[in-house]
């Protein structure tokens, strides 16, 4: 039994004629006539009652022709959600993200993504970098918005985004708080607050490394493993940290920005993905994140 036995037999159970349903399924009479008794064959019993002047179904007819709609139909239905998968339109997207530096641009991502595909299962994750890889390697996350990868992860493509400005951070109540601007080197002797190295470890060595450039190797008196925690220890007067400007969205009270003199290289954030996996959901959100870099990008500068 094929699935046009399937049509053949609803088209003809439907008019109850087979002339019209030959022309409404563009296939010769006798040929129609052909594939009806080989599915009664198959079925082992008639499903049709016919003679010179009518066509009636029988009563296997009648349960047949019900169970054939609904075969039919799921058939459609799997075909239509097949196509809406391979666009992208249906399906689930799981994204890893920390919150600093992606609190002004991932909200309007997310609501641009849903307007355009609302029936997509969205899943959010709030992962420090290392945390990423690690949801990446267990195949938990679709897309990351993280630092610039470390070596060793070919299975990852990545994209640069934006860069942010690092800032030298310290309390209000710090001597050098109220500074336009402060030199590396000015903050020599102090105790220092960074993200811990396993979190971030490209910002981690950039900061070690543009100290040391500085003239200087800075006493990390802590190493908390969030960004929201450096800026805790911060404001309580426990040491000075290196951040990216990002940072300012988690904590304004109590802590001075103050910018570098001569300024870092700044610190991309990057979105991630598995190159080698097939997701449409993800694919659909990485087009619609690159058609939007340039107005970040833009906005950001404002």
């Amino acid at each position: 039994m094929e699935l046009r036995h399937l049509r053949y037999f609803v088209a003809v159970a439907s008019e109850l004629n087979f002339s019209k349903a030959a022309e409404k399924l563009l296939v010769a009479q006798p040929a129609l006539s052909t594939q009806i008794s080989d599915l009664e064959r198959d079925m082992g019993t008639p499903l049709l009652f016919r003679n010179t002047r009518t066509v009636q179904l029988t009563a296997a007819g009648k349960v047949f022709l019900e169970d054939a709609r609904s075969i039919l139909a799921s058939v459609e239905a799997a075909k239509d959600k097949a196509r809406r998968t391979s666009r992208g339109e249906v399906g689930e997207l799981s994204i890893g993200f920390f919150a600093a530096p992606t609190m002004h641009i991932l909200p309007e991502l997310i609501r641009c993504y849903r307007a355009l595909y609302p029936d997509v299962t969205i899943r959010m994750h709030e992962l420090t970098p290392d945390r990423q890889l690690a949801a990446f390697a267990r195949e938990e996350i679709d897309v990351g918005f993280t630092r610039p990868l470390p070596p060793g992860h070919p299975d990852l493509a990545a994209q640069v985004l934006f860069r942010e400005n690092l800032l030298a951070v310290m309390a209000e109540t710090h001597p050098l708080a109220s500074r336009q601007r402060v030199e590396l080197s000015e903050l020599a002797q102090e105790p220092f607050v960074l993200l811990d190295r396993m979190v971030a470890v490209g910002m981690y060595d950039h900061i070690i490394s543009a100290c040391r450039t500085a003239g200087f190797s800075p006493s990390v008196a802590h190493s908390p493993d969030l960004m929201a925690t450096v800026l805790t220890m911060v404001a309580a007067g426990l040491g000075v940290g290196i951040v990216p400007e990002g940072a300012r969205n988690l904590r304004s009270r109590q802590v001075a920005y103050v910018p570098i003199s001569p300024a870092l290289d700044p610190m991309p954030l990057v979105m991630c993905w598995r190159a080698r996996s097939d997701s449409p959901p993800r694919d659909a959100f990485l087009q619609l994140v690159r058609e939007r870099v340039a107005a970040i990008q833009e906005e950001l500068e404002r």
